[in-house]
């Protein structure tokens, strides 16, 4: 139990030393570098609730851009104090493709910056078949409240077609 509360101060406190550093929001088309600095703090002006500690953030991905690409994804906090696991799974991509992929502050309607390093995103690499899956550490502390969405791109050259694109919400696992 004391454990628990000083894990939860410990992510409340960094997201607020974070939050305080660095503002959320931008082009929802942003992949540069200069986004990887960003955080998965709540914005002032959020009206997300408090998540308990070791809560998991889960998204369905909708296919867009005309395609058929749909999945999962996920966020919790990460096994080191600082990150956050993300996994995701795909189908209905183009065979053998591979997708990048990030988690966003914001929603997908509004879009926002990739959280952590661009860098920390292993692409997708579908299989014959279209189904693909990957995991990544993000060295960004895990949220404890915000807006985040996770995003599938077209291919590395083509950064700029969302193929899919799920909202995060808090939920149990």
């Amino acid at each position: 139990m004391i454990f628990e509360s000083w894990r939860t101060m410990q992510g409340i406190g960094a997201a607020l030393v974070i939050g305080s550093l660095v503002a959320c929001g931008g082009d929802k088309g942003a992949t540069s570098d200069t986004t990887a600095s960003n955080s998965m703090a709540a914005s002032a002006d959020s009206t997300a609730m408090m998540a308990p500690a070791g809560a998991h953030w889960n998204a369905t991905l909708q296919s867009m851009a005309g395609t058929q690409v749909t999945g999962t994804a996920s966020a919790m906090a990460g096994t080191s104090a600082g990150t956050t696991m993300a996994e995701i799974t795909i189908s209905g991509a183009p065979a053998n493709g591979e997708h990048p992929w990030h988690i966003h502050s914001g929603t997908c309607a509004g879009g926002g910056d990739i959280v952590g390093p661009a860098t920390d995103y292993m692409p997708i690499k579908a299989d014959a078949s279209g189904n693909g899956k990957s995991m990544a550490t993000v060295n960004i502390a895990a949220p404890t409240s915000g807006d985040f969405h996770v995003n599938v791109h077209m291919s590395p050259s083509d950064l700029k077609t969302i193929v899919a694109c799920g909202d995060l919400r808090i939920g149990a696992m």
